[in-house]
Parts: structure tokens; sequence; C-alpha cells
């Protein structure tokens, strides 16, 4: 991850603590969906994690087993489909600090320096985080998460996509962002019949979605691991060896300086 200059980790102090001494604490899609849904502001959570936003002119539901119609829907429907393999898988977040969001000490170090908005949408969307853990080293720090686990473990930034409002079509019409349909379905082959093309998405590529949210929540620039073969239903700590030490700030200092 060699365009990543630094990783950070907003929080409470005592959950920073828990990771600088070495405790990866993962929740899953569901408890974002809670805290969006108990404190109806955007932002706190997402509702979307580990769903999607279907867009359909028209829309038919079957019976799986049978194939028997259930309903039909002849006008344009927005819905929301929740992948339901990705919704129990672990998920650890951090913000990505890249070469935009540093600047050149006089010492010859570089230094974060976030703009404003970035300060404002981490204040807004972290209202609990009174501090900050500095990764220095994000290389060190993917390979030691990667090599403690012990199990399967993605990890990369994140993808921001139009999923919530889609983009205005024909016909005062809304369509899907057709870019997000394509990440998630990259494992399987797109199949073309009768010029038209069908995208199909597997339960085994679930965690796919895990790396995709909307647009809105672009300013958090989160890098994310996931465990596609680990299911939990309350946040849950795993353990990880740490070859570097990191410092924590008090959250208001950290603006302050950087």
């Amino acid at each position: 991850m060699s365009d990543i200059r630094f990783l950070l980790k907003f929080g409470q102090k005592e959950h920073m603590e828990n990771l600088v001494a070495g405790n990866l604490y993962c929740s899953n899609a569901q408890t974002f969906w809670g805290i969006e849904d108990n404190m109806k502001i955007r932002g706190q959570g997402d509702v979307l994690e580990a769903s999607t936003v279907v867009y359909a002119q028209s829309m038919t539901m079957c019976d799986p087993a049978t194939h028997e119609v259930l309903t039909q829907i002849n006008n344009q429907t927005r819905c929301i489909a929740r992948v339901d393999p990705a919704k129990k898988m672990p998920v650890f977040c951090l913000f990505a600090v890249f070469d935009e969001d540093c600047e050149l000490g006089e010492d010859g170090k570089i230094r974060i320096k976030l703009s404003e908005k970035t300060k404002n949408t981490i204040r807004t969307h972290f209202p609990n985080a009174d501090s900050v853990v500095i990764i220095d080293n994000p290389n060190n720090f993917i390979e030691d998460v990667k090599a403690s686990i012990g199990r399967e473990i993605k990890s990369e930034l994140v993808h921001y996509f139009h999923i919530d409002e889609g983009f205005p079509a024909e016909n005062g019409q809304t369509a899907m962002d057709m870019e997000y349909m394509k990440y998630v379905t990259q494992d399987v082959p797109p199949v073309v019949e009768d010029g038209r093309k069908t995208y199909s998405f597997y339960g085994d590529f679930a965690y796919r979605v895990l790396f995709c949210k909307d647009v809105f929540f672009k300013d958090e620039q989160e890098f994310r691991f996931v465990m596609p073969e680990e299911h939990i239903s309350v946040g849950t700590n795993y353990p990880v060896n740490l070859r570097d030490t990191y410092k924590i700030e008090e959250l208001e200092s950290f603006m302050r300086e950087h």
C-alpha cells in the first residue's frame, strides 16, 4: 500500500489503548445498520453496509424453490437488497492518509496536514472519538494483522459509488451506478444474450460489498480489513502481534497540530 502514507484510527481512548496493545476490535454490518437507525443521523453508522440499493423499471419477485410469482411491480421502484452472507463478517476500519493529506516539514519529514473539510467530517462521523492512533508504517501494520489473524483476511481501500441515489436516466427514471455493479460482480464474467448483458453475484464473493460505500462517505477515506470466512454476532477482539509501537494522541490536540 505504497500510496498510503499513514493510517489513523479514531475512537475513545480506552479502545485505542486496546488497539495499540495488539487487539483488533471488529464489528459487523448489522452493528452499522443499528447505529444509523437509532441515531437517525447519516454518517453515524450506515444502513447500506452489506447492502445495495436496487433501482428497477419493473420488478418480479418469485419463490426461489417453486419459481411461483409472488408479486409484480410494473413501475419504477427503489428497494434495499441485503447481502446476507456478508452481514456478519468481521470488519475493521481505518482512515487512510495520502500524499495530498501531508506536507513536508522543515526537518525533511512528511507530516499529516488535514484539510478543514476532512477534520469536520471526522468530528461529525466519529462524535464519540476523543483519541487517535497514528500508524506511521501502514505496510508493517497490514502485514502484522494478516500474519496474526490465522484465517483468510481481505484488505483494501473502500471504493465509493453512487449507491444510494444512482444517476438520472431517461424519462425521469433513475439508473444504478454500473461501476458499482462491475466491481461487486468482477469475479463472475457477465453473460451477453440477445444484446443484453446479465451480471451475476455469487455468495463466495459477498465480502466485496463491504469494500463499497456511497459517495456520501468518501471523505472518510476508509481502509478496511474483512474476514470472509468468519461470522460474528457481537463486536469481537482478534489478537495481533504488532512489531511497531503506535502513539495515541488526544483528538482535538491532533486536529490543531495537523
